[in-house]
């Protein structure tokens, strides 16, 4: 295929005598077969191929954005795959920047941790930097120290909310319930970590969802806008085909963005550990884990009803 042949694919696409997915087959093909013309030559074949794989991805869309008013189609792929290329090279300079400041501050820190006259081997700078890792105590030892903790209380609502608020609870919070119970803080913090650690997954698996409804919400406003902008260009080619592709997307992201907004208000994914690890943890059932939580709400919604009395009682 010549780039004479190229620019005629949105013809044949508008006449319908080749199907869109068969045009960005040919157009794949064709800077594949043709690289050094777009300046592909000067990058390894790693960076053609991610070249191309955002070609495939994007080759429907790129489609739709041509205009004929400005140009030929093949003008049009030339700039695109530049910019593609100046992606690509933006992305890997992003991450050599971060990759050279987790190196710095991995620098700074042993330079704070160790005296100036203290000597030290080089060559471990060169290593990557290891995030800090607490000791984990085995759980049976946790399990064994908090059930000596709760047979010595008979009121083990604090202590159940505190393990079940684990991913949320605050250092002030974990000190005032040390007290309350007399029981070490570094205890408590490992009983905490390993709560937390029981829902890792969970909390990946949600920070999944925020990403896939933060991708919905920024769709939903681009789309929105340009509909917008298209209903008041006149001059725009293929002006209600192009609007009614735009409509259908927007209203799609629109959906998911809403669905996965209700299902966070109707409480998906809950960073919370489960009542039978809670249960193994004090050496009690999850009935007992089920019972306590409801005293506490209860005991919540009787002080909300005894304080808004309060309020309407100094209103009159």
């Amino acid at each position: 295929m010549k780039s004479y042949d190229l620019n005629l694919l949105p013809q044949k696409i508008n006449e319908g005598s080749i199907t869109t997915k068969q045009a960005v087959d040919c157009i794949s093909s064709f800077v594949i077969q043709n690289y050094r013309v777009f300046g592909l030559q000067k990058y390894d074949e790693d960076f053609r191929s991610d070249i191309l794989v955002s070609l495939l991805e994007r080759g429907e869309h790129l489609i739709h954005l041509y205009n004929p008013e400005y140009g030929d189609f093949f003008s049009f792929l030339y700039c695109y795959i530049q910019s593609l290329a100046n992606s690509q090279i933006k992305s890997f300079a992003n991450r050599a920047i971060q990759e050279k400041i987790n190196f710095e501050e991995g620098i700074k820190t042993l330079e704070e941790t160790n005296s100036l006259y203290q000597r030290y081997n080089s060559q471990y700078l060169e290593e990557t930097k290891v995030p800090y890792a607490p000791k984990k105590v085995p759980a049976e030892e946790l399990s064994q120290a908090l059930q000596q903790i709760a047979k010595s209380t008979s009121d083990k609502k604090m202590l159940v909310l505190a393990l079940k608020s684990s991913f949320y609870i605050t250092d002030y919070q974990i000190s005032r319930i040390c007290k309350m119970y007399r029981f070490n803080p570094e205890h408590f913090y490992a009983l905490v970590q390993y709560c937390k650690d029981s829902i890792n997954r969970k909390a990946q698996r949600r920070e999944m969802f925020q990403q896939r409804r933060n991708f919905a919400y920024y769709h939903h406003k681009r789309y929105k806008k340009l509909i917008d902008n298209l209903q008041f260009d006149d001059k725009k080619a293929y002006k209600k085909e192009t609007l009614n592709r735009f409509v259908q997307m927007e209203q799609k992201h629109n959906h998911n963005w809403q669905l996965l907004n209700q299902s966070f208000q109707n409480g998906l994914l809950t960073l919370r550990p489960t009542n039978k690890t809670i249960a193994k943890l004090l050496g009690i059932c999850e009935r007992q884990v089920t019972y306590y939580l409801n005293c506490a709400k209860k005991d919540a919604e009787r002080k909300e009803a005894e304080n808004s009395k309060i309020c309407k009682n100094k209103e009159l």
